[in-house]
């Protein structure tokens, strides 16, 4: 499962099987997260992989 969540309030913008940019996720959101109201930044900020079984 792929997850990419806002670096500032950790509201999840984007959770499903197949990966997606960080850049395309952006742009669903416009830029900015519905949440916190943060923009969102076209790179990744932290990386973390965690093996599911």
């Amino acid at each position: 499962m792929y997850t990419i969540k806002c670096d500032s309030c950790g509201f999840e913008l984007y959770r499903e099987r197949f990966p997606k940019t960080v850049e395309m996720v952006s742009k669903t959101w416009g830029g900015v997260c519905p949440k916190c109201m943060s923009p969102l930044s076209s790179e990744p900020i932290r990386i973390s992989l965690v093996r599911v079984r």
